[in-house]
């Protein structure tokens, strides 16, 4: 299918206030706003289907989801994404867009029919369009909270986030319970850094401005253990296997991920179909290993 980049923000500065805007579990930051971009074109019509979309999260069976294939043949949606969310979504050395979402999305596009025109934004301003029907859907890392799904629908969860520990290879360290009384690397001003703080008093922390001085502190041993979103730090390890360090710990202050739509789209059931069939055919299992290791 084709797919077409729009680089420029929609122009979105709406007189109502949007209701839980921040990503949530995770303490990536997001980029700065750029210069909005002319509006999306209206939303294309979609096909009416007569098997009516599980709201739950469910493990359908392939045989049950092929019939959705090709399903939205001749649609273009507009897609929102944001700027930079590593490794979900980011600008390659071609400043062409990569990442775990950006391969979702594409392979969604192949099995459902549709083409689509990705346009990288803010994170909040993607959400507002999200919700004012400026935009058909939204892929970001987007934390699925009550709040969100009073005004928009979403998808059914697609990734288990949270925070993990990254220690040497060689460390004891295997959960947060192995934390006390040890030095610890952490990013500042994240979500990570206030979890360590309310649950581990007792450990000695070292704040440093960005997430690889915090990963080089452990590598070279000058602090046991860093702790961080579980998707940087796999994908961390997974593209630099001479780093010396692993990933260990069950997933803290956990969330799910979900792609976004307007309230009451119709786009809803196809993509929780293409996930579904993903799942059980091993498409989902291949994406993640390339962005995160063995799933």
């Amino acid at each position: 299918m084709k797919k077409k980049i729009t680089r420029n923000l929609i122009a979105m500065m709406l007189s109502f206030t949007f209701a839980a805007t921040v990503i949530g579990c995770g303490a990536q930051e997001k980029i700065a706003t750029t210069p909005a971009p002319e509006e999306p074109s209206e939303k294309a019509v979609t096909a009416e289907t007569s098997v009516a979309a599980s709201e739950e999260t469910t493990e359908e069976s392939a045989d049950e989801v092929d019939k959705y294939e090709g399903s939205l043949a001749g649609t273009t949606l507009t897609i929102g994404t944001d700027v930079s969310f590593v490794p979900f979504e980011f600008p390659d050395e071609n400043d062409v867009y990569t990442g775990f979402d950006m391969d979702l999305i594409s392979a969604m596009s192949e099995y459902l029919g549709f083409d689509y025109t990705l346009t990288p934004m803010d994170f909040t301003a993607m959400l507002m369009s999200v919700q004012t029907n400026k935009l058909d859907v939204g892929i970001a890392g987007i934390t699925m909270t009550d709040e969100r799904e009073e005004v928009m629908d979403f998808s059914n969860p697609y990734y288990d986030a949270g925070i993990q520990i990254l220690v040497k290879e060689d460390s004891t360290i295997d959960s947060f319970d192995d934390l006390t009384d040890k030095t610890l690397a952490i990013k500042e001003g994240t979500a990570s850094l206030s979890y360590v703080e309310e649950h581990y008093p007792e450990a000695k922390v070292v704040t440093f401005a960005t997430i690889d001085e915090a990963y080089l502190e452990v590598q070279r041993g000058a602090a046991d253990a860093t702790v961080f979103d579980a998707p940087n730090m796999l994908y961390f390890v997974k593209t630099n296997p001479d780093c010396g360090c692993k990933v260990v710990g069950d997933l803290e202050d956990a969330c799910q991920y979900g792609i976004l739509f307007p309230d009451g789209s119709t786009n809803k059931e196809y993509f929780d179909a293409a996930l579904a069939k993903f799942k059980a055919d091993g498409t989902y299992d291949t994406i993640y290993d390339k962005w995160f290791g063995t799933n």
